[in-house]
């Protein structure tokens, strides 16, 4: 069966974890967090449909420039028996 009909631009989801560290004197704290982002088909400027592809966008305009629009689904703290 042809898929042509049926395909569109693709969501897609993220799992993002990040890390940061300070040290002052002879204490170190350490802090983790985690968070789910979700890539639209929308691009970050309305003016142009998802289904416009990257040539048909203008070359210094803003969705040439960033892109799909992204949205942070969940986010939160992690503690150090997570990831370690």
């Amino acid at each position: 069966t042809p898929l042509a009909p049926m395909l569109s631009v693709r969501s897609d989801t993220f799992k993002i974890r990040a890390y940061g560290q300070s040290t002052h004197g002879d204490e170190t704290v350490r802090a983790w967090c985690e968070a789910i982002v979700q890539r639209s088909p929308e691009y970050l400027d309305p003016s142009d449909e998802p289904t416009s592809t990257v040539d048909d966008l203008s070359p210094n305009g803003p969705n040439a420039v960033f892109g799909r629009r992204f949205q942070v689904i969940s986010f939160r703290w992690l503690s150090s028996k997570e990831v370690l």
